[in-house]
């Protein structure tokens, strides 16, 4: 949403509201935004409960698996799989817009990645090009934004995905069609493979 330039005046008319109406327009606007609820719920509520993003991180980590774990019996195809990895990328967003997790961010997809290659990769590798293709571009365009968001961490934290790069490099070699993608769309999986020779 494209955001408006309030001209001075304006400002200063609503600086001049009572604290009532201020906190009406405050509540009302707010409550039009998930991802601000949710953001200053967990600063102004959570946290001050004690929870913190990791406490957050660790209960999003146990729903994906829980998740996860509860596809294996209903596996129809790798876009029906795509649509419910969708719907965990989006908890994964919004505990990163809500908390900031950064770090956060980077282990949960891997994660989500990885244990979905776990579970399902005789199945993925069994599909045919063309019904694997959508799943499989998902999966190599997330390699590439998660390497490049590893590029950007400290390297103390860019050890700690070490594992979890090369289990992923791994998973995409065993998939012909994945690494089809993967060279198509320009991803040397060696970076996932030998982390060294991302920094």
């Amino acid at each position: 949403m494209a955001r408006i330039k309030l001209e001075d005046d304006f400002k200063k008319a609503i600086a001049g509201l009572s604290h009532k109406q201020k906190d009406r327009l405050l509540f009302r606007l707010i409550a039009k935004d998930k991802a601000l609820v949710a953001k200053l719920h967990f600063e102004l509520i959570e946290a001050e409960q004690g929870v913190t993003k990791e406490d957050r991180r660790a209960a999003v980590e146990e729903e994906l698996i829980n998740a996860l774990e509860g596809y294996k019996n209903h596996y129809y195809s790798p876009g029906y799989l795509l649509l419910n990895i969708r719907d965990l990328s989006g908890r994964i967003n919004r505990h990163v817009k809500a908390t900031s997790d950064k770090y956060g961010d980077v282990y949960l997809n891997f994660l989500m990645l990885n244990h979905t290659y776990r579970i399902f990769a005789d199945q993925l590798r069994e599909a045919s090009p063309s019904r694997s293709n959508t799943f499989d571009k998902y999966v190599v365009k997330r390699a590439m934004r998660l390497l490049n968001q590893l590029v950007k961490m400290h390297e103390d934290h860019f050890l700690d995905f070490e594992e979890p790069m090369k289990e992923l490099g791994n998973h995409i070699g065993n998939q012909h069609n994945t690494m089809n993608v993967a060279i198509n769309l320009g991803l040397d999986v060696n970076y996932l493979l030998i982390p060294e020779r991302l920094r």
